[in-house]
């Protein structure tokens, strides 16, 4: 057992502990959750994947090898879906707190105003482009320094799978649905696109659930994907800044946030992103990999 214990990565903790520590708040909510067992069990199959995932890092097969360094990201979109699961066991959604800031700061809703003012297709399916270009960018940061730099592969995927665990549990503790949800069905219509609005149509009505609006963990992933390139890979850096750009802006446009989410995201990306850094820094550095910051 110690053997593979000593083999378990730093994200592998991470996952470990974030199962355990959701597993635990689900109990304190049993009897107001249904299928409470289904997601413990699924807890435990998701320990068991790992220590799979472990004895097949010793094989040389590179499907293998490359499944044991990525599976976190196949994790990811079960553990945000179920965020709406159990994110309402102590508090219920804070949209009109959220909605009433906006009114402070903006004087308006521009969540709901956006669309309006800009209701060209092709800007719609700009829009749509670049909301659909998070899930490319969170897919091909880690990728680019498995293949690039692979000494610092596991920091960064360490970097961005804890802080989706801290964007997660704070939908959890804190629900907010966003405008999409929260407003009238004759309030949420954006204009229509192309291509990629059609995608992302599809990729909402199969995955997107009433959850995690604030803070925006698009813009502030989207924020830590451009901290670790910059470090990294300038040239990279520079290619993805306007795509970034326009991921922001498309949040609000699509109606899948408010701007205070924004602004949210882009605070809470620089820290989680300078926290989970220094804590791999601090646990993780002198056994695994060398420093990339």
């Amino acid at each position: 057992m110690n053997h593979y214990l000593n083999k378990l990565k730093s994200f592998d903790i991470v996952i470990v502990l974030y199962c355990i520590i959701t597993g635990i708040y689900m109990l304190f909510g049993y009897y107001q959750l249904h299928n409470i067992l289904h997601h413990i069990f699924l807890r435990i199959l998701f320990v068991a994947i790992i220590f799979f995932l472990i004895k097949a890092e010793e094989s040389e097969n590179k499907i293998l090898l490359f499944v044991r360094n990525f599976y976190p990201l196949i994790f990811l979109g079960f553990f945000y879906s179920e965020t709406d699961y159990y994110n309402n066991l102590i508090f219920e959604n804070f949209d009109p707190g959220l909605i009433h800031l906006e009114e402070l700061f903006f004087n308006t809703h521009l969540s709901l105003d956006f669309s309006k003012y800009i209701y060209f297709q092709w800007f719609s399916e700009l829009m749509h482009f670049g909301y659909f270009s998070y899930y490319i960018l969170t897919i091909s940061i880690p990728l680019i320094f498995y293949i690039k730099s692979y000494d610092q592969f596991e920091r960064v995927m360490f970097i961005i799978f804890l802080s989706f665990c801290f964007y997660y549990l704070i939908f959890i503790l804190f629900p907010s649905v966003g405008p999409q949800f929260y407003f009238h069905v004759e309030q949420r219509s954006v204009p229509n696109g192309y291509l990629f609005h059609e995608i992302m149509k599809f990729i909402i009505s199969i995955g997107e659930t009433e959850t995690g609006a604030f803070p925006s963990s698009h813009v502030g992933m989207a924020t830590i994907y451009l901290l670790l390139m910059y470090k990294n890979f300038k040239k990279i850096f520079t290619l993805i800044l306007p795509i970034v750009i326009i991921l922001v802006f498309s949040t609000v446009y699509i109606k899948a946030h408010y701007v205070i989410d924004i602004i949210g995201g882009l605070i809470t990306g620089i820290l989680f992103y300078y926290f989970s850094n220094k804590i791999y820094s601090k646990y993780f550095l002198g056994i695994t990999k060398p420093n990339i910051t």
